[in-house]
């Protein structure tokens, strides 16, 4: 995978994090993975067309969702109904969203899709091409996943 495209997610996820949760998230080393298993039990999808094609998954450990809503919101949340779903969604939108600012800075253009939250045990995804993991300590070791894949050219 292109390191210039690895560095655009990277520096889309510092950015979100340090404007919503007022800190810099401590990111581990991205790993190329084979199986897009995600980690915890909701995930928000975001796909994208354009110069280049793929998703990106978003997974948040459950405290870790209530921790993001809960500084989104302004006030203590206290579990995941819709509307914390929703800013779960917009996050990731969000990120997507610069991701694709700082793609279109390297002269690639992409179209991201509206998100899709998605629960249940033992969530699988299947997808074309690479994918890269991207683990993050928000609020505790490892607690939001990233998963952008790419579809071979």
């Amino acid at each position: 995978m292109n390191a210039r495209i690895i560095n655009a997610l990277i520096g889309a996820v510092i950015k979100n994090f340090e404007a919503f949760m007022g800190k810099k998230p401590e990111l581990e080393k991205p790993q190329l993975i084979k199986d897009l298993k995600p980690r915890f039990d909701m995930i928000t999808v975001i796909g994208f067309t354009g110069d280049c094609q793929g998703n990106v998954l978003y997974s948040f450990s459950p405290g870790t969702s209530l921790n993001i809503v809960s500084k989104m919101m302004g006030m203590p949340y206290e579990s995941l109904d819709e509307l914390a779903l929703s800013a779960i969604g917009e996050l990731g939108n969000m990120i997507s969203g610069s991701l694709a600012m700082n793609l279109e800075k390297l002269g690639l253009k992409i179209v991201i899709s509206p998100p899709t939250i998605v629960t249940g045990d033992n969530l699988k995804i299947s997808a074309d091409g690479i994918a890269l993991e991207l683990l993050i300590n928000s609020f505790s070791k490892e607690d939001v996943q990233i998963i952008l894949s790419l579809k071979s050219s």
